[in-house]
């Protein structure tokens, strides 16, 4: 069975650029999505929409029309890029992230599929020149979850796009909040409005309508009964062999404090299965955006989750931080648990 110590002791050193890219690409859960098995809900339009607008893209990309598009988007320092870029708005659990996963298997290589956070990640690791040099030459770049938190997240993230369109790479993203109002409630959008104004403008938006496909199985706001007792859960820890990784919430909580969160990837991908002892209310913001980046690599990885609590799931973040800046990222992280939680606790 896995230890925290050996798994940290695990991880290769400090990661360079050309690393960091080449593990770019979509995750377990999402690296068999095809145009082909996308299933539209035929309640809501929008669906079909977006899928016939990415297999466009991916048709642009395949029939060697980037040149041309190039020529089209190509900016200066400081212009405004207009709609070239692909955005993909919607709720939670529409089919967003499968349909880039579907597009990035569709288009030709080089290409590059993360998170947003990991983009962020990337470049507070490396910088904004040489994130950018990293990346020149990829066609697409396939961005998942694009949110700002912060003025900081903004300056980084318009960064970012001048410099890919400039280099005519195609950035499509997704995202639960429309361009234009990205950062409300987070920051003042009046003192950044010129910045948000050029972010949005680069974006062909494409809204999908529909129902979180989570919750047509499981329910929104579960208890305690996705947990497991603690004796149990050491049952199926000892069951689950070599891979199992059988830690107390606290340790893990301490363990991700010493990571960073560009790392939190490989964590996930070297753990078989994880069975966390005695989850608790999370008061601590920071902690609390650390444990929704790693819950999101361990979905994005589909590793097997269990778990033991005297509280449901639900009492994991406070009422605050589900209501306040950071809320649908709270939201998700809840509704990934649930779903995780639901698959081990039969």
């Amino acid at each position: 069975m896995l230890t925290l110590e050996s798994l940290l002791r695990s991880l290769p050193d400090r990661p360079d650029g050309r690393e960091l890219l080449e593990a770019f690409v979509p995750p377990p859960r999402f690296a068999e999505k095809r145009f082909d098995n996308f299933r539209p809900d035929t309640r809501y339009p929008s669906q079909r929409h977006a899928l016939e607008r990415l297999r466009g893209v991916a048709a642009e990309l395949r029939e060697g029309s980037l040149d041309g598009w190039m020529r089209r988007v190509r900016v200066t320092l400081g212009a405004r890029p207009r709609g070239s870029g692909v955005y993909l708005d919607g709720g939670f659990g529409v089919g967003k992230t499968h349909l880039l996963a579907a597009l990035w298997n569709a288009a030709p290589a080089p290409k590059s599929f993360l998170s947003f956070d990991e983009l962020v990640y990337t470049i507070g690791l490396l910088g904004v020149g040489p994130t950018r040099e990293v990346f020149q030459g990829q066609r697409l770049v396939a961005v998942d979850e694009w949110e700002l938190d912060d003025p900081g997240n903004l300056k980084l993230a318009l960064a970012f796009l001048r410099g890919a369109l400039e280099d005519g790479i195609r950035v499509v993203t997704t995202s639960n909040t429309v361009p234009d109002e990205l950062g409300r409630g987070r920051f003042s959008q009046k003192d950044f409005a010129a910045e948000i104004e050029e972010l949005a403008g680069a974006f062909e938006v494409v809204r999908i309508q529909g129902e979180d496909f989570r919750h047509r199985h499981f329910r929104a706001n579960p208890g305690v009964e996705y947990f497991l007792p603690p004796d149990e859960l050491a049952r199926r820890a000892r069951e689950a062999g070599a891979g199992a990784l059988h830690v107390g919430f606290d340790g893990l909580l301490a363990a991700l404090r010493e990571v960073h969160p560009i790392r939190y990837t490989a964590l996930a991908e070297r753990i078989g299965a994880l069975f966390v002892e005695a989850v608790r209310p999370v008061d601590q913001l920071p902690d609390a955006l650390r444990w929704v980046h790693f819950v999101d690599k361990v979905y994005d990885d589909a590793v097997p989750l269990a778990a033991s609590s005297g509280v449901p799931l639900g009492a994991l973040f406070p009422g605050d931080f589900v209501r306040g800046p950071y809320g649908k990222k709270f939201s998700r992280c809840l509704s990934r648990m649930e779903e995780l939680l639901a698959e081990r606790a039969e």
